[in-house]
């Protein structure tokens, strides 16, 4: 289990934070990722609002496939929840594995298509999106070690500052992105 620390803001100057990330941080990786989120017939995670409390998904990389389970743990009201814990295992036969799914009842309900480029920032990683269907974002997530959630978020909030972001606490994302994708559609 991971447990992850995260801030989302939306960003429509996509050129121009990437090279004030790039003053500060170094370029791992960039990639195309397919998120495919998925139910099970017996309780659907996307019903509860405003957003879910926990989530599975197959995400497809260029050079592995993951099958994840996230929940949030302190979930409140208006979407803010302290962290969240993460299951995952690479998956080496992903169709066979998408049979088994769908014979257990499980229904696709969102796919997520992103070009992400990861950025090492020390102990924030950077993670810049464009996102098919909904536009381009930065994520801000403690790599470091930090003494408790409550830290490590601040220190996200506090690099997006520095990066220039103004009111990063107020233009917060609570949502994931299959959730702004689905809200989108309606």
């Amino acid at each position: 289990m991971n447990i992850e620390v995260e801030i989302k803001i939306e960003i429509d100057n996509f050129e121009e934070v990437k090279a004030k990330v790039s003053e500060v941080g170094k370029l791992i990786k960039s990639i195309h990722q397919v998120d495919d989120y998925f139910v099970p017939s017996h309780r659907d995670f996307f019903a509860r609002k405003p957003c879910p409390i926990e989530w599975m998904r197959i995400r497809t990389n260029p050079d592995k496939v993951i099958f994840e389970y996230d929940r949030a743990i302190n979930m409140q009201e208006n979407g803010d929840y302290d962290y969240a814990e993460e299951y995952e295992t690479v998956i080496s036969e992903s169709e066979e594995f998408r049979k088994i799914l769908n014979f257990l009842d499980f229904k696709k309900v969102v796919t997520i298509d992103k070009q992400r480029e990861y950025w090492d920032c020390g102990d924030i990683e950077i993670a810049l999106d464009k996102i098919e269907g909904l536009g381009t974002f930065i994520e801000a997530e403690a790599k470091g070690d930090f003494k408790d959630s409550a830290k490590a978020k601040q220190s996200c909030l506090k690099f997006l500052k520095d990066l220039g972001m103004k009111n990063a606490e107020d233009r917060e994302i609570k949502k994931g992105y299959p959730v702004l994708l689905l809200e989108k559609k309606l």
